[in-house]
């Protein structure tokens, strides 16, 4: 590893060398190597299975909102670290604006077939009651929500102050997924579909 920055550093040098007098600039190697890392998982192993749903019971010109399900996003670290969980929706549906709306994939026909969102109804913190909160900007600011948003950072704080994350060993939020599938006259519903919602939940160490 030693021989691997030498090497590099040499590099810059000679390339930069014909302009020393003149201006120069310098390039920073950095990154933190811990023995500790954090682990996400879910309870039921993450999935939600509605089973088959019968187009007959489906409303035919306003959404049907489909039974509540509750899991629980876990998260282990071998030690305190400050941490966070990405969220990224692998299906988004990119002409929806609502930020806590994740998609489903198409309909052979092309077609959005309905969508979720995620509620937060308990954050625990190594055992104690604490506040979920998420940042917009990479982790400079941080504010509290009870509801998941794509795309953001999200942490947990004390339940007094909502502004940064703490250190946690283990955190855990309870999750409860409200489904929604569009009027079924607005889908080509000729064979099964198969429902597909997928949202991953990256770990970024802080």
């Amino acid at each position: 590893m030693k021989h691997y920055f030498a090497a590099l550093s040499a590099t810059a040098l000679i390339s930069l060398a014909p302009y020393a007098l003149a201006s120069s600039t310098d390039l920073t190697v950095t990154g933190t190597i811990t023995p500790q890392a954090c682990t996400p998982g879910f309870s039921g192993g993450g999935v939600v299975d509605y089973g088959k749903l019968l187009v007959k019971n489906l409303n035919t010109t306003e959404p049907t909102e489909l039974a509540d399900r509750d899991l629980q996003l876990n998260l282990t670290c071998g030690a305190p670290r400050l941490v966070a969980l990405r969220v990224i929706d692998n299906h988004p549906y990119l002409d929806i604006a609502n930020y806590t709306y994740f998609g489903m994939r198409l309909t052979p026909a092309g077609e959005k077939p309905g969508y979720f969102f995620l509620n937060i109804t308990q954050t625990l913190a190594d055992g104690a009651s604490a506040q979920a909160i998420y940042s917009m900007d990479e982790g400079r600011t941080w504010k509290s929500a009870s509801e998941i948003f794509r795309d953001e950072l999200w942490s947990v704080s004390s339940t007094t102050d909502h502004t940064k994350p703490i250190m946690v060993n283990n955190a855990t939020m309870d999750l409860r997924i409200k489904t929604v599938i569009h009027p079924t006259d607005s889908l080509t519903l000729i064979d099964d579909f198969t429902l597909d919602g997928s949202v991953t939940f990256e770990v970024v160490y802080l």
